[in-house]
């Protein structure tokens, strides 16, 4: 039960066309259509605005909007935008290929009004355009005009919406080499460089991966959050298989139990032929070995495993291994 809606513009009549929102949107439609594995994930429809094709105008975009959020109990929700952001003495407008100076297109306070009263699950509204971060700042909460980049916004999400947006309200959003710079590190961020250890990308993960990416002379990407469980956005490959992690109690008694090295961990007869796995102390080795390529296990001085098995010394988890280990003994892994 999980659908998005996705839009891109490039060409726009009365405005200046930009080069790279129909393939963030395009890019974006692949990539959450499915996990990494293959398996299903979000229902997608895409909407696109090139030349010789002006088909995202105000009402189409109001009409998609109104589907998307049409009948969503139980469903998680995305809606992505790239194209012209437009600042109004109103807040912030999503701007369409029909925009007019008096009516440029889709009100973001009009966006946050549908998903603030949404029954779905979850709703994650993700902006690639200028002065995205108004979404979500309703308009008679904030300390000054719409114009003062000194004001201090407020923002009003109800439970478990979440906003990705690519720049504070008062700024312009870049493109780089035929993609938002925004949605460049988002694409980059699903498609494996901030899923967490089990796999799972989400909007906290998600925005954690893209911050750091811009410096303080860039456009600042902003994340509002009101959530009790971070929807999964996609599903990656784990650092570990979970069936690995819930074995965690078996070879640590407690989480900071330290497990002494022998050279019967290391032992003889590597590497194994097929459809062998050595002694019970060989394969605690190797098992250890995967705990410390997802850094869950450590050593003193960070000795590597072989030289402490050899000469002498312990394995034991990381603050981070101990996080594991706690859900493992718990049985939520």
């Amino acid at each position: 039960m999980k659908r998005a809606l996705l839009v891109g513009i490039d060409h726009y009549p009365t405005v200046g066309s930009l080069s790279g929102c129909v393939a963030d949107a395009t890019a974006l439609v692949e990539v959450l259509r499915t996990h990494a594995d293959g398996s299903p994930n979000f229902a997608t429809d895409l909407m696109i605005g090139e030349a010789g094709a002006e088909d995202v105008s105000r009402d189409a975009l109001r009409d998609a909007l109104t589907r998307l959020f049409n009948n969503a109990k139980d469903t998680d929700l995305l809606f992505y935008f790239a194209g012209h952001g437009g600042q109004t003495l109103w807040g912030a407008d999503l701007v369409t290929q029909d925009a007019t100076s008096n009516s440029l297109g889709v009100s973001m306070n009009d966006l946050m009004t549908l998903a603030n009263d949404s029954p779905a699950r979850s709703v994650t509204l993700v902006l690639d355009c200028c002065f995205a971060g108004d979404l979500g700042n309703t308009p008679g909460l904030q300390s000054s005009a719409v114009s003062d980049p000194f004001r201090l916004n407020k923002a009003l999400l109800r439970e478990n919406v979440t906003v990705l947006a690519a720049s504070r309200p008062t700024e312009t959003s870049a493109e780089v080499a035929g993609h938002g710079a925004f949605t460049r590190m988002v694409l980059d961020g699903l498609e494996g460089g901030a899923t967490d250890h089990l796999g799972n990308v989400t909007s906290l993960g998600l925005y954690a991966y893209v911050s750091p990416a811009f410096d303080a002379w860039q456009q600042r990407p902003l994340l509002k959050a009101h959530i009790t469980e971070p929807p999964v956005l996609r599903v990656g490959p784990p650092w570990i298989e979970p069936a690995l992690l819930r074995q965690l109690p078996d070879h640590f008694p407690s989480a900071d139990a330290r497990v002494p090295l022998t050279p019967a961990h290391e032992g003889e007869g590597r590497p194994f032929p097929p459809g062998q796995s050595g002694t019970p102390e060989q394969q605690q080795f190797d098992y250890f070995g995967r705990l410390r390529n997802a850094n869950l296990v450590t050593t003193d001085d960070r000795r590597d495993h072989y030289w402490v098995a050899m000469k002498g010394g312990d394995v034991y988890l990381t603050s981070l291994g101990r996080y594991f280990w706690k859900r493992a003994e718990r049985g939520v892994l």
